[in-house]
Parts: structure tokens; sequence; C-alpha cells
């Protein structure tokens, strides 16, 4: 071997090996992150709730936050999409900042700027915070509700709740531009 060819690989030999020996000072999560005691962390989280083999909903998260003995999932930037039983069709699609999701009773939270959308007639909920319970059949908020129709019309109370058909909206102290929709 050519002497200037080995004294080369002998430099870079003792490179790599002083390099080995340095500490790295570079976090691989923010302290937030280190911190959380969850299970498991997902990115990219995308879940289907099924009943009786039917599905009724997808949850997607942009970052969830697992815990396996409570069953919840903490959910960030996520996305709640409902089915109808019989066609299939989306039915109604929330958006939140946040959320939290129990997987074992599939009753699930929407948080921060939530936004329900109902594809039937493109109207949207929007309130601070939406609930899911498939136990009672309803979704609600206890906060501040803002109702719009695909026409501009707008009704705001102080809470609202639903049936899963999303036929049944009632707008606790509705005030504005209230009118039926046939």
């Amino acid at each position: 071997m050519n002497s200037y060819l080995k004294i080369a690989t002998l430099l870079a030999a003792t490179g790599i090996a002083a390099g080995c020996t340095e500490e790295l000072n570079t976090p691989v999560a923010d302290d937030e992150l280190q911190s959380m005691e969850s299970d498991y962390v997902a990115f990219g989280m995308v879940s289907f709730i099924t009943a009786n083999g039917v599905r009724e909903g997808r949850v997607e998260a942009d970052t969830a936050y697992v815990f396996e003995e409570t069953g919840l999932a903490n959910l960030h930037q996520m996305e709640i999409v409902f089915y109808e039983e019989e066609t299939g069709r989306q039915q109604a699609t929330v958006s939140g900042v946040a959320g939290e999701w129990n997987r074992e009773t599939n009753r699930m939270v929407a948080r921060g700027d939530v936004v329900l959308f109902l594809h039937a007639d493109s109207s949207t909920i929007e309130s601070q915070e939406i609930y899911y319970d498939p136990a009672l059949g309803s979704v609600w908020s206890d906060s501040t509700t803002v109702r719009t129709m695909k026409d501009g019309t707008v009704t705001s109370g102080t809470a609202f709740e639903s049936d899963m058909s999303f036929e049944n909206i009632r707008i606790a102290n509705a005030r504005g531009g209230i009118r039926r929709v046939f």
C-alpha cells in the first residue's frame, strides 16, 4: 500500500474514533415530549371506529399520545369523520386543535377552534369544545356555539346538542337568523 494512502487511512480512522467519543448535545425531542408519560406516541395516526363490523368513524391526528392502561389517546391537530350507518357516506367531520379519545368506549372530545361540518347541508357548527358519546347517541357542546348555514344564515347560542343523524340540532339561547330548513 502506498505510504500516503496508509497515512490518510490512519488519520481518517483516528478522526472517526475521536468523533465517537464526543457526547451529542442536540435534543431528540422537546422537554414537553420528553416529560410525557404516555405508553407510546403515534405520528400521523389514523384509526377506524367500527361496531358489529360496520365502519362508524375515522379518527386522525397529527400526533397521538396513547395510554394503554386507561385506553385514552390525547390527540393533537385532530379530525374525526362520522359515517352514515346505512350508506357508509361521510355524515359529519369534526376538526380541532386537540382532543381526547377513549379507545374502549369511543367517547371523544375535540377542543380548540372546533368545527363540525355537516355534509348533508354543508352547514358548520363552531365551538371551543365538542363532545361525542356513542352510548348516548349524541354530539354536544356546553360552550358558545355558532351555526352557519350554506346560505350564510348564522345562529349563535350558549350550547348545542344533536342526535347522531344531525336531524335534531338544538341550540340553547339561540340568537340570530333562525329559520327552518326543510
